[in-house]
């Protein structure tokens, strides 16, 4: 009897075999839903980062929607760039970008000098530039540095994991997480200086902007006030900041690389234990970041964040992989900050409209940025 039971079952499954229930993606699982009416409902705390816990180290997947391929810059909308015009009062343009070869030599040794060359035609003149988009001021796009527990490419994950390394060098021409989405988004607003160098000469504080120094977010906060902006978050917003800010911090690198005699920036790349000045890689930096919902991070320096990378983050994590990979945080790196400083303490104010437009390029890691202030 239970053989003949057994074997009816078993013709049932043959003939109408069981659905499986399919395991639903984890950012779909957990995305956060938000309309242009009130974008930061249901907005998570850093501590609550993750959404899920196979995602890694802090990372805002799903955030922004489980497909979203611009992360941080979704803080920037129309709203946010008109606030922001009304920062043009003098009508002074200042760029915010290096020559693009410099630091000459490039800072990472492997990376190859700008190429420029002239063509010279029948009545018109052409050039031609060949160059590493991460020698000069440049603008990381969201390929650029991935989460990694070993360095190895098997271990890389993408912001909302949306591409894989084998994808990006792939032969199938696949553009996601480009720098195209950052250059059709449209990058413009407010932008906000902390004079880290300036508050430091201030105090008669020296520091070697070459060497292992961290800038706190407790530094940050005091430069803020000695700027006569209010570092402390209210219930009515992130103290000195607004939502779809982008922060700019000028550490002093600049001003003492350019400073240096030929020859010896000519060793900057090549020295033993290189270090550089840079932000604090902490949890409480990331915090800090995460409340202000900027649009963007920039400074003078290297990387933003101190070099080499201390990681110093849950389970050895630095803010490259937590910014870029885990939150869609670009950065910029290597602004010219030393005019826009001199004229932000001249005026007394430190806002400013702050525009970017990153070259076009469908499946592009890195652009240089052609930054723009105008106050």
């Amino acid at each position: 009897m239970f053989l003949l039971e057994f074997t009816a079952f078993a013709f049932l499954l043959c003939v109408f075999p069981a659905k499986a229930t399919p395991i639903p993606d984890a950012r779909a699982l957990v995305s956060r839903q938000f309309n242009a009416s009130d974008m930061y409902a249901n907005w998570p705390t850093y501590e609550q980062l993750p959404l899920h816990p196979s995602f890694p180290t802090k990372a805002a997947w799903g955030v922004w929607g489980s497909d979203d391929e611009l992360g941080a810059l979704n803080h920037i909308t129309p709203e946010t760039i008109k606030a922001a015009l009304a920062e043009v009062q003098e009508g002074i343009a200042i760029n915010l970008n290096l020559d693009l070869d410099v630091p000459h030599p490039p800072l990472v040794p492997s990376r190859t000098p700008m190429v420029h060359t002239f063509l010279a035609q029948e009545g018109y003149q052409d050039d031609i530039l060949t160059i590493n988009t991460q020698i000069s001021t440049q603008f990381d796009g969201l390929r650029h540095f991935p989460y990694s527990t070993n360095a190895d490419v098997s271990t890389y994950q993408f912001y909302n994991d949306l591409i894989t390394f084998d994808e990006i060098f792939s032969a199938e021409g696949i553009t996601t997480l480009g720098i195209q989405n950052a250059a059709n988004k449209g990058i413009a607003g407010r932008g906000v200086l902390l004079d880290w160098a300036g508050w430091m000469e201030s105090r008669n504080e020296s520091f070697d902007a070459l060497g292992a120094r961290n800038i706190t977010v407790d530094d940050l906060d005091a430069v803020a006030e000695w700027q006569g902006m209010n570092p402390n978050s209210t219930s009515s917003g992130p103290g000195f900041t607004r939502p779809g800010d982008f922060l700019i911090i000028r550490t002093g690198f600049g001003k003492q690389y350019a400073a240096l005699p030929k020859h010896e920036q000519m060793i900057v790349p090549f020295r033993e234990n290189s270090t550089i000045i840079g932000v604090e890689t902490s949890d409480k930096t990331l915090a800090w970041i995460w409340e202000k919902k900027l649009a963007l991070v920039g400074a003078d320096n290297f990387s933003f964040e101190a070099f080499p990378t201390v990681r110093r983050v849950q389970d050895g994590r630095g803010l490259h992989e937590v910014f870029i990979s885990g939150w869609g945080q670009n950065i910029v790196e290597l602004l010219d900050l030393e005019k826009l400083a001199e004229t932000c303490h001249r005026l007394s104010r430190f806002t400013f409209f702050f525009t970017i437009q990153v070259l076009n390029v469908g499946g592009g890691v890195a652009s240089p940025p052609n930054a723009m202030a105008i106050l």
